[in-house]
């Protein structure tokens, strides 16, 4: 079977150094179609639409720019925190935009992070169901995700 063209190029976006420094794949040597069929299944397994997901964390993305880079408490259980810089990012599967570099943070009423996240890899998972590979710094575990916006 003949390679896709666009796939070719979504492939070379995510090496690391092209977007970003440590790309998107991480350590992960499942195809891309795979990472992206596996985390579909969790979101079917726990009920969860991905776009509904994206909502929640874009919310509480929103929610931590009030802070101005400090941490705002959202709950009994949980603060978040924006930290932008400066730039932007593509979208690695060539989609339209581009997104700011700010980087959530969640943590618990412990002061132990529970979630990190990104504005690209909340476009990833809305537009594209896709979490980023295994081993990935900004990887994105479905089940993570889905139980800390269920317990808002």
């Amino acid at each position: 079977m003949k390679e896709n063209p666009a796939m070719k190029k979504v492939i070379q976006n995510m090496k690391p150094g092209v977007i970003s420094l440590h790309g998107f794949l991480g350590s992960d040597r499942r195809s891309i179609e795979d990472i992206i069929d596996h985390d579909r299944g969790e979101l079917e397994r726990l009920g969860v639409d991905q776009k509904e997901l994206a909502a929640g964390l874009m919310k509480l993305l929103e929610k931590a720019l009030e802070g101005f880079g400090e941490y705002i408490k959202i709950s009994d259980l949980y603060s978040v925190r924006a930290e932008s810089v400066r730039g932007k990012l593509p979208c690695p599967f060539t989609h339209p935009g581009l997104f700011r570099k700010t980087m959530v943070t969640v943590r618990d009423a412990d002061g132990e992070d529970v979630l990190s996240y990104s504005e690209l890899g909340i476009h990833l998972i809305e537009e594209h169901c896709f979490f980023q590979g295994k081993g990935s710094p900004f990887r994105i575990e479905p089940q993570d995700a889905v139980e800390l916006i269920n317990s808002l």
